[in-house]
């Protein structure tokens, strides 16, 4: 064996030179480590063809060579070839193992643990809360009213625990006193602390309504096909509701008021709906403000966005309007100063007549009010369209009370007038009717009535049915 530092020939197995003493295993030691870099790269190749990931990982984070026999006065190198054979190969071998980077399998980890959302949660996000339509006209009722002024009468509702509610604007005219009417038929004073010119919205302070919970609005647009409940006193029907669909939107009219990107609805409303809210039917806020009626063909009614009108609605509430600002939008008092005098006595003139038209849909109504008392066997429905504590008011309380939780179903198929008589201070509405009916015990049977309904109207033009006679 040639000594490579001084060409002194040894015996062939020394590990040093016996001229020099310089380290003989070094040129073996070199070949070894080429021999042990092909086998690594051979295995390379075969985790290659094994799992193209792990060969990846294995070559991004293995020692280059060169690295390796740079390292030739470390311990190692003293070890026999076969030690030094062993220990690398385990160190190659392991290495891929250790080369996967933590970091990656703890995000991976923790993207999926920050994307999983309980399914309780999943479904608040899908579904949105929803209320029974009864419920929703139950509720609403309560803050809804009838207000009535010497110019008409029409509606409103609560708007602020301060008792705020809002109308139109053409239903107080530019008064500045009106009556608010509850839906138990109590009257409060109202006195008007807001109103425009250009927008048909007004705002009224009722003392007596302070400390209740408003209405909640819709702060955004609702889409087309939305269904939605219409309520107010139409016709001389105090306190109704009729049930539709939200048609239209960016409607424009330019009459009295300016009515711009308002909605088109097909609810039923009339001359008395108006300043009468618009109630989304699935969540119960306000959408709108009836506000107009189109009655050739089909009645098509119309609705101020509240969304659009809420900023000068809540100006009034903490900014209100004098009662000289307000008598001078419209200018119905002759002379305001006379108005405002001690001896002034305010007083409400309604000339009030029955109208066929009105009594035959009033009629209509009562039955649908009629249907749902039944169904949801709640006398709360029909109630408010009956002479109170008359027989008839007690006859139907006392009968759906009889009738709940004995499994009855009314079906009402038929209702067609058959006559109207004007009288001067009541009217006769003669019908025709029929309706499906299944008993307690589950069976069904058709029936027929012919009924007389007795109308009578108060002194601001409401109707109530004060007795109604059957026929079968």
């Amino acid at each position: 064996m040639k000594c490579n530092n001084c060409g002194t020939e040894n015996v062939e197995g020394s590990k040093y030179c016996k001229d020099c003493g310089h380290l003989l295993i070094q040129t073996r030691n070199k070949k070894h480590k080429k021999r042990n870099l092909t086998y690594v790269i051979i295995l390379v190749l075969t985790l290659l063809g094994v799992g193209i990931g792990s060969a990846q990982l294995m070559s991004d984070n293995a020692e280059p060579p060169e690295q390796v026999e740079t390292k030739p006065e470390e311990p190692e190198v003293t070890k026999e070839p076969e030690e030094i054979e062993e220990v690398e190969e385990i160190e190659e071998i392991e290495e891929p193992e250790e080369t996967v980077p933590a970091e990656e399998q703890t995000v991976g980890t923790v993207t999926k643990v920050e994307n999983i959302v309980p399914p309780s949660e999943q479904e608040e996000k899908i579904e949105p809360k929803k209320k029974e339509k009864t419920a929703i006209i139950k509720e609403a009722q309560q803050k809804v009213y009838t207000v009535l002024s010497e110019g008409g009468q029409g509606s409103g509702f609560l708007f602020s625990d301060t008792g705020m509610v809002v109308t139109n604007a053409h239903v107080v005219a530019g008064y500045t006193d009106v009556v608010v009417r509850n839906i138990n038929g109590q009257d409060h004073p109202g006195t008007v602390v807001g109103i425009s010119g250009e927008s048909d919205i007004a705002l009224i302070h009722v003392e007596a309504f302070e400390g209740f919970t408003p209405l909640e609005a819709e702060m955004g647009t609702t889409d087309v096909g939305t269904e939605v409940i219409a309520l107010g006193s139409p016709a001389g029907m105090e306190n109704t509701a009729s049930i539709g669909y939200l048609t239209g939107i960016d409607r424009d009219f330019y009459q009295e008021f300016t009515y711009e990107d308002i909605y088109q609805i097909d609810a039923k409303i009339a001359p008395g709906s108006s300043g009468g809210p618009l109630v989304d039917a699935t969540t119960g806020k306000v959408i709108g403000i009836n506000s107009l009626v189109m009655e050739e063909g089909d009645s098509i009614g119309f609705s101020i966005p509240l969304y659009s009108m809420h900023g000068q609605l809540s100006k009034w509430v903490t900014n209100p309007m004098s009662a000289e600002q307000v008598a001078a939008v419209f200018n119905v008092y002759e002379d305001f100063n006379s108005y405002e005098d001690e001896d002034y006595e305010y007083d409400i003139d309604l000339e009030m007549n029955f109208n066929e038209a009105n009594l035959s849909e009033f009629i209509g109504d009562f039955r649908y009010y009629y249907e749902l008392a039944l169904k949801e066997e709640d006398f709360f429905y029909v109630q408010n369209l009956l002479v109170y504590q008359s027989d008839i008011y007690n006859g139907i309380s006392e009968y759906i009370v009889d009738i709940s939780g004995k499994g009855m179903e009314f079906n009402f198929t038929k209702l067609d007038i058959s006559d109207v008589e004007i009288f001067e201070d009541y009217a006769v509405v003669q019908t025709e009717e029929a309706f499906d009916f299944k008993d307690g015990a589950g069976n069904w049977s058709v029936q027929e009535r012919s009924k007389t309904y007795t109308i009578v109207m108060d002194e601001y033009g409401f109707y109530y049915v004060s007795d109604i006679v059957n026929k079968e």
